[in-house]
């Protein structure tokens, strides 16, 4: 069983800077869990971008049928983005193909909960819906960038403070 059991009926939350192993640690758990039997009971909601600048990825969880995996198309706003404003819609873009996510799993709702890039949610998602989500799921392993890659902007500013909520209400806190 590993560690697994640390993890059980918690809000676990896996942060760090970019390229530091929050997807690799998620999915290490994941795997855990899988093993153990979990799968039927797992969802995974990928918010990751694609690989942009050798920035970002999606978790490519092990292939189990049983185990629900939601993605979407997501654009990495600051990385793509031109200006203030056009980084601002792809924000918004992303927290409304996110939100179909949402739906998608409270359609088939599951005991254990994996997010692999909360924060892409997170800069321009509402927060309320974020927490509504999560408290489906008795088992919750979120992960999230938090760190200085990216410079001082309206978005950045405002991931950082929904990160910081995000942090009150998580148990254990894993920084990598």
């Amino acid at each position: 069983m590993g560690n697994m059991m640390a993890y059980l009926n918690k809000r676990t939350l896996i942060l760090g800077d970019v390229k530091s192993g929050k997807t690799a640690r998620t999915l290490e758990i994941l795997r855990e869990f899988i093993r153990a039997g979990y799968a039927e009971k797992i969802a995974v909601i990928d918010m990751a971008p694609d690989l942009t600048g050798g920035i970002g990825g999606k978790m490519t969880p092990p292939d189990d049928a049983s185990l629900l995996y939601l993605t979407t198309t997501i654009t990495a706003p600051r990385l793509t983005g031109v200006d203030e404003a056009h980084i601002r819609r792809l924000a918004a873009q992303n927290a409304r193909a996110i939100e179909v996510l949402f739906d998608r799993f409270r359609q088939d709702p599951r005991e254990i909960l994996f997010v692999n890039d909360a924060s892409l949610y997170l800069q321009a998602g509402d927060w309320c819906t974020f927490l509504k989500m999560l408290n489906i799921a008795s088992t919750q392993i979120v992960n999230s960038y938090y760190g200085r890659t990216f410079p001082d902007s309206p978005l950045t500013q405002r991931e950082t403070r929904l990160m910081q909520a995000l942090m009150k209400v998580c148990n254990p806190i894993i920084s990598l």
